[in-house]
């Protein structure tokens, strides 16, 4: 691979990856919103919803590193 196709490489995964991590970080805010313990057939309560916050974070945060390095 050359060097630009390296680059659009890197803008492409970057790009999915912080898709995904917003998918999950809008998961972990209607999770904290949410006034029982189920949300969308899955089972929230305690540190299940503090998990998808931070790895949501995670992947949007590397995402955009993705996206600026390229």
């Amino acid at each position: 691979m050359n060097n630009e196709e390296n680059a659009k490489f890197k803008r492409t995964l970057g790009g999915i990856l912080t898709g995904i991590g917003l998918l999950l970080l809008l998961f972990a805010c209607a999770a904290f919103m949410s006034s029982n313990n189920r949300l969308m057939g899955f089972d929230v309560e305690g540190a299940r919803k503090i998990a998808p916050a931070v790895l949501g974070f995670i992947v949007m945060v590397s995402g955009i590193s993705l996206i600026n390095r390229a």
